[in-house]
């Protein structure tokens, strides 16, 4: 930087001169930082084929992110991390990177049949379903999945699988889903001149944690679609377009019936914080309430009655309280500290710790969180309870904006710029870094993709039932109809054919159960081994 040379040199030099120093080195270390997650999202495949941890891109962020914070200590570049830009460069091909890792994992991980076949075979078959006559039917628990949850999300779907009828189309649909999220993520973290470095590192985070990473599992749930459009919702209201938050609410109503709760806590905290919005508030709660009292009293129950069904079975997870809504509702009122008491002993901390508490520091994005601590930390199922799988997606976007406003409070409370900085960019990079969901890569398994294939084209039309473990699921045909293998008797149902593989997933049975079974068919005379440890079971 020149010195004028009519002032002192003193003047300037303890201030500006290591500020621009600083500036520099913050730049040189975030674009080898993005350089370096661009090469492992390139290699994380080849690197994969010598260890799945070695492909685990978590496993070279334990060593680079204490790194980059060490740099930026070192060099005092906390202060001005608000003025690196990273290029336009350097910007597209990080896009484009983690595009290509998002498609990598959801390819990688089906065709390594890691994917959950019940939760991915209910929406495939959904559509499937409703392009041959029977709207939204899925024959995993034989019901209309619009009476379990109302997921109009799924109805733009439907022409498309006509179109390109394989679970690939999920398959693609759940990368881009996920990926997409980081766009409205980026514009909402560098808003008001935020630091492009800010927004690398809350992206990173986001992408790259457990809680993403169960999305990317291989599989499709409606519920990929809670960060993307629930982070267009919020920097949509933030920045008061309405072209963009109103079009953002309908597709966040659209993923679920409980949407509703979620987009009525942010419509209660503008009416908290935003006195100056209480039209818009009150407009975005009035649909929400009408939309959620729609789902649960006309929607579910008309789905339900077709396959005569009479409550969605999701009520189970809270139980302990009722067997109906309206019970549930009523016993939790009655007994506040009962549920305040199950909320602050579930696992809320799992996803606020490595946050370093953060997000709770914030204002309406708190609020907005307010419906999943409540539905998670109340329920009795253990994994919904302990924020474990996919369940605490629902937090995601207002979470990651909660870890945005609650640097700018600390601002507010007197925290200088590079303090508050510091711990923004240790609590980004410290998030991806905890729990076990992370991404890694399982082996591939083409050759038993390609024996199942073929066993299928094989059977044709089957006179009887086909049973089928649900890993299977998503590799079969759809012409084959099969049933999943929930009961082991549906093994011995006369007539039918059933497809096992005990080395993969035997879920809901053990892998015990399903040797045991095929011994026993073996000994019968009934099991037909087809390679690669599948077995076509054809009881007598």
């Amino acid at each position: 930087m020149r010195v004028p040379m009519d002032l002192p040199p003193t003047v300037l030099a303890p201030t500006e001169v290591p500020s621009e120093h600083a500036l520099r080195r913050a730049s040189w270390g975030f674009a080898v930082y993005a350089m370096a997650l661009c090469g492992l999202a390139v290699a994380s495949g080849p690197l994969s084929w010598v260890h799945r941890e070695l492909g685990a891109v978590r496993s070279w962020q334990l060593l680079l992110h204490p790194l980059l914070v060490l740099w930026l200590w070192r060099s005092g570049a906390f202060p001005v991390l608000e003025r690196v830009s990273l290029g336009r460069r350097l910007k597209v091909a990080l896009a484009l990177c983690s595009l290509g890792w998002c498609l990598l994992l959801q390819l990688w991980r089906y065709h390594a049949f890691s994917v959950n076949g019940v939760d991915f075979s209910i929406f495939d078959w959904m559509l499937y379903s409703t392009n041959h006559g029977r709207f939204m039917y899925s024959p995993i628990y034989d019901v209309n999945h619009f009476g379990v949850h109302p997921s109009y999300v799924m109805l733009p779907l439907v022409p498309l699988h006509r179109l390109f009828e394989s679970p690939l189309l999920l398959v693609g649909i759940t990368a881009l889903g996920v990926w997409g999220a980081v766009l409205p993520l980026w514009k909402l973290a560098t808003r008001a001149g935020r630091g492009e470095a800010l927004a690398l590192l809350l992206c990173v985070a986001y992408l790259t944690s457990p809680w993403s990473n169960r999305l990317l599992d291989g599989g499709f749930r409606p519920e990929v679609l809670y960060p993307l459009c629930g982070l267009m919702l919020a920097w949509g209201w933030v920045e008061h377009r309405a072209a963009l938050w109103a079009p953002a609410l309908v597709a966040f109503l659209a993923i679920k019936e409980d949407a509703a709760l979620h987009a009525s806590a942010l419509a209660l905290g503008a009416l908290l914080f935003e006195r100056s919005r209480r039209r818009e508030a009150l407009g975005v709660l009035g649909v929400c309430v009408a939309l959620f009292i729609l789902n649960t009293t006309v929607v579910q129950p008309w789905a339900l009655a077709q396959t005569g069904k009479v409550r969605p079975g999701y009520l189970d997870f809270w139980g302990q309280h009722g067997s109906s809504l309206g019970a549930i509702a009523l016993h939790m009122l009655s007994s506040p500290w009962t549920v305040v008491s199950d909320i602050f002993r579930s696992g809320w901390y799992r996803l606020f710790l490595p946050a370093l508490f953060l997000p709770l520091l914030s204002r309406q994005p708190l609020v907005a969180m307010l419906p999943s601590l409540f539905l998670l930390g109340s329920a009795s199922n253990p994994t919904m309870h302990e924020y474990r799988l996919y369940y605490p997606v629902t937090l995601l976007p207002f979470f990651l904006w909660g870890l945005l406003e609650a640097r700018e409070r600390l601002g507010q409370w007197g925290w200088s710029e590079g303090r508050r900085t510091a711990l923004f960019a240790v609590a980004a990079l410290s998030f991806p870094l905890w729990g076990d969901g992370y991404a890694r890569l399982w082996p591939l398994a083409l050759e038993t993709r390609a024996v199942v294939r073929a066993t299928a084209v094989e059977l044709g039309t089957p006179t009887g039932p086909v049973c089928a473990q649900t890993v299977l699921f998503p590799h079969l045909p759809y012409a084959l109809a099969p049933r999943p293998l929930f009961d082991l008797a549906c093994a011995r149902t006369p007539g039918a054919v059933v497809l096992v593989h005990p080395e993969l997933d035997p879920w809901p049975h053990s892998k015990e159960a399903l040797t045991a079974l095929v011994a026993e068919a073996t000994a019968r005379g009934e099991a037909e081994p087809r390679g690669e440890g599948l077995v076509l079971l054809r009881p007598r």
